[in-house]
């Protein structure tokens, strides 16, 4: 039975992500393996079905953590957002953030999960670690020294410390003991790509309208769409390609000029899950294993950025220093911090939902002078802007390690 020092379960953007954020440990003799049901990557095929078509919105400080890992041609993939616009329809409620004027060169960026897969496998493909693909994990089981885990193809390993980023539609987190709270939000997330007579210009914009926050992305020359659907309403939604046309450019105010074209669309079941505890002995749970956020406000996979760099840097410098894994207190401690960088950004979007979201006239009167008084008042329209983007907490990064490393 092949013996590791430590097991990623899950290869998909987290995954990924944290082997390359764990190459110092790497290249100082940490034994890892990786193992995801998809096939192995290759240049045509992106390997997880994570890295589909839809866009990701990734905050600066989840752009300044790509970068740490050094993941080379970012730049060249990925559509800057400079200028943020939020409107309430129907209600006097407006809000406009510059990067600039908010001391920023920008707040983020926005990227095909394609392109981010590729670039992902190209940083870590040549990584000395065993890539387990094609096959799940069956059965896994602590014992005094970690985890033993049987595959779906009858291997069998042992792991010091097992690593759950195998996303937030998985059960082996509560298969394993862990509690799960679901909240479902009882709307589903359609996600497209439209084309508009203007130009986009760097600026997102999050809508909000009687059924729903809706947000277009700078996404290349064209918008990453995300319309969020009530389910009493989904049937009676537009179904046609020029019904939704018709429908979006009444409800999104002309913000690009008209809305000329939209792709074909795809439609998802939203519902926060978080886990209240996501360590034990030998086994941390990160990503949207550990929490699925409503899109209002963009933060599922910056989210996990923040979790796992966290992670990765404990790792990192315990390796690095005594050639041993976490302890439990250690890895307790650092759950705790997860967990609460968790919940700030779970009460923020369930805020805006329950804001937004409300016909109560009073409710309606409030955030209009709420996004209103954000002109007047620019502390308090950072604080908005670093909240929106997941930026009231921080994240370690890999700095301070040897060669191979992020400097």
């Amino acid at each position: 039975m092949e013996r590791y020092e430590l097991v990623v379960v899950g290869g998909g953007m987290t995954g990924l992500t944290l082997v390359a954020a764990l190459q110092p440990a790497i290249e100082q003799g940490m034994k890892v393996a990786l193992i995801d049901p998809a096939q192995k990557p290759n240049a045509v095929q992106a390997g997880s079905p994570s890295f589909d078509d839809r866009a990701t919105a990734l905050s600066a400080q989840t752009l300044a953590s790509l970068q740490d890992i050094q993941l080379q041609g970012l730049e060249q993939v990925i559509s800057n957002i400079r200028r943020i616009e939020v409107s309430d329809q129907g209600h006097v409620g407006y809000h406009e953030m510059t990067a600039s004027q908010a001391g920023f060169d920008r707040y983020g960026a926005v990227i095909a999960n394609r392109a981010l897969g590729s670039l992902l496998w190209q940083r870590t493909q040549n990584l000395p670690i065993d890539w387990h693909f094609e096959t799940e994990v069956s059965a896994i089981t602590p014992f005094a020294q970690g985890h033993r885990l049987t595959l779906s193809n009858a291997t069998e390993l042992e792991a010091g410390l097992v690593l759950l980023c195998d996303g937030g539609r998985s059960s082996l987190a509560q298969r394993l003991g862990f509690h799960t709270q679901q909240k479902p939000f009882h709307a589903h997330a359609r996600v497209a790509t439209v084309k508009t007579s203007q130009p986009h210009g760097g600026c997102a914009f999050e809508r909000f309208t009687a059924s729903g926050p809706i947000a277009l992305l700078p996404f290349g020359e064209y918008s990453a769409l995300v319309w969020t659907l009530p389910d009493a309403q989904l049937a009676k939604m537009p179904s046609t390609r020029e019904t939704a046309l018709q429908w979006l450019n009444e409800h999104f105010g002309q913000r690009l000029g008209t809305i000329t074209d939209i792709s074909d669309w795809q439609d998802y079941p939203l519902t926060e899950k978080t886990i209240d505890m996501q360590a034990s002995h030998g086994l941390l749970v990160l990503g949207n294993s550990a929490a699925t956020l409503h899109p209002v406000a963009g933060q599922g996979f910056n989210l996990a950025i923040r979790g796992l760099m966290r992670a990765a840097r404990l790792i990192c410098q315990i390796w690095g220093d005594q050639k041993t894994l976490p302890n439990f207190a250690q890895l307790n401690s650092l759950a705790g911090d997860i967990l609460s960088d968790q919940q700030q950004t779970v009460l923020f979007s369930r805020e805006l939902i329950n804001t937004f979201g409300s016909h109560n006239p009073l409710l309606q009167l409030g955030r209009g002078i709420a996004l209103g008084s954000l002109d007047r008042h620019p502390s308090f329209s950072k604080t908005f802007a670093l909240a929106s983007m997941g930026l009231l907490a921080g994240t370690p990064t890999l700095s301070g390690f040897n060669k191979g490393q992020a400097s």
